[in-house]
């Protein structure tokens, strides 16, 4: 079988590493991929999902897996479809509940999912108004893709107001923000979780604890995800049971029967788990439309069960005959980042903001190799040396009988690794 992956970043290494290590796949290719990549598989430099599809047929890729939103939110489903092709993930219409977080949360309160209170704009002055008037705390969410960093979560109306600014006027995030969801603040205990569906059946995977912000102690601003680790420290069989019969089963069914939907591939739902009286409330932060980065990175070397057969169960509608089998171990993931350094012109503050690339990488040949490296922005020159391309660098993902151990094992490593600003979280799996 010939896999293509779709995709350029951490996540996309974990997809395509999987699929290398299945009995069934014979080539994995992976469109446009990167230089660490480019070690698990052969990367092809396609940009557009015309020049995808038209690969993917020439060629005759027998499955292609889409790791990145954006191409799914461009529709590259629907085209690999109306050529015949067998491809992972939700056409166009569906991928609206990641690529419009204003649409998503009205389609969830319509269908009586547990959401927080919330408000869509289009305009900056109303928006401020309303930070004015609601009396708590609120996150201000930028409607569009903003690659995992457009939710800014404020602590006063003050920040609120500045987050209105910076995302509608001064376009931060681009035209991600020319509406705005403003919403209630929760507190509690936050959890990424994954299943996969066929549109019909839903089949949950192994949950990962991820770390967004960007520096200790969950301070600094969101980022694509600076760490993560699995499994999950406190979800149990009675709280899956319960956000699949709050969440996810009545958010596949709805969208299907209500609004005409067939959701297939992977739902990622952000949840924050509310106690109210006697029960755990699941409140949808977010959908995702696909594996979460870097939570991907630590769910996928637990899968013993060959991720070929799952997508297949997929595509043919009988999902339900499917009972994915997981390694028991930890896995930790640890980010490395071009964080801050000094250039010609001052300072880069580093990831998530401004920060420099082509920095030489040092270290990389010393991993132990118990452990997996995932690259995310990284390349190499003309004499073969590693190099920064991006703000999330590399990451080491790192195995243990217990947290502690992989915890242990993984900042060992990164100890290894060195290039000018680089930058990691400390407290990763420090529960």
């Amino acid at each position: 079988m010939k896999v293509l992956v779709i995709g350029s970043g951490g996540r996309d290494h974990a997809i395509a590493w999987t699929f290398a290590r299945s009995p069934r796949v014979k080539q994995v290719l992976v469109a446009h991929g990167n230089a660490g990549i480019a070690q698990t598989a052969g990367c092809v430099p396609l940009k557009t999902i015309e020049e995808m599809v038209d690969f993917a047929e020439r060629e005759r890729v027998d499955l292609t897996f889409v790791g990145p939103e954006k191409p799914l939110s461009s529709g590259i489903v629907d085209l690999f479809q109306s050529r015949g092709l067998n491809i992972i993930g939700p056409s166009r219409q569906a991928s609206r509940l990641e690529s419009s977080k204003c649409d998503a949360k009205v389609m969830l309160r319509e269908l009586g999912i547990p959401v927080p209170e919330f408000a869509v704009f289009s305009e900056a002055g109303p928006a401020r108004q309303y930070v004015r008037q609601v009396g708590y705390p609120v996150v201000v969410k930028a409607d569009g893709l903003a690659a995992g960093k457009g939710s800014l979560v404020c602590s006063t109306v003050e920040e609120a107001e500045q987050a209105v600014h910076e995302i509608m006027e001064q376009r931060v995030f681009g035209d991600a923000g020319a509406r705005v969801d403003i919403e209630k603040r929760l507190f509690g205990r936050e959890l990424s979780f994954f299943c996969f569906t066929d549109g019909y059946s839903i089949v949950p995977m192994v949950a990962a604890q991820d770390y967004k912000r960007a520096r200790d102690g969950d301070e600094g601003k969101n980022t694509g995800g600076m760490g993560s680790y699995s499994p999950h420290p406190w979800l149990d069989d009675g709280l899956v049971g319960t956000i699949m019969t709050r969440v996810a089963e009545p958010l596949i069914r709805g969208v299907r029967d209500r609004y005409g939907l067939l959701y297939r591939g992977i739902l990622y739902l952000g949840l924050m788990l509310v106690e109210e009286g006697a029960e755990i409330v699941p409140y949808v932060l977010e959908i995702n439309i696909r594996l979460g980065d870097p939570e991907a990175q630590v769910i996928l070397p637990r899968l013993e069960t060959d991720l070929v057969d799952i997508c297949e169960a997929v595509l043919a509608g009988r999902l339900q005959e499917v009972r994915p089998v997981w390694d028991p171990r930890y896995r930790l993931c640890l980010i490395a980042t071009s964080g801050p350094v000094k250039g010609k012109k001052g300072w880069y503050k580093g990831y998530p903001d401004r920060y420099r690339i082509g920095a030489p990488i040092e270290g990389l040949e010393r991993i132990d190799p118990g452990c997996l490296v995932f690259h995310s922005g990284t390349g190499r020159d003309g004499d073969g040396r590693w190099l920064t391309t991006g703000g999330r660098v590399l990451c080491i993902v790192s195995a243990g009988d217990t947290l502690a151990e992989a915890r242990e094992i993984a900042y060992g490593e990164m100890e290894k690794i060195s290039f000018d600003g680089l930058y990691y979280r400390r407290d990763i799996g420090k529960e």
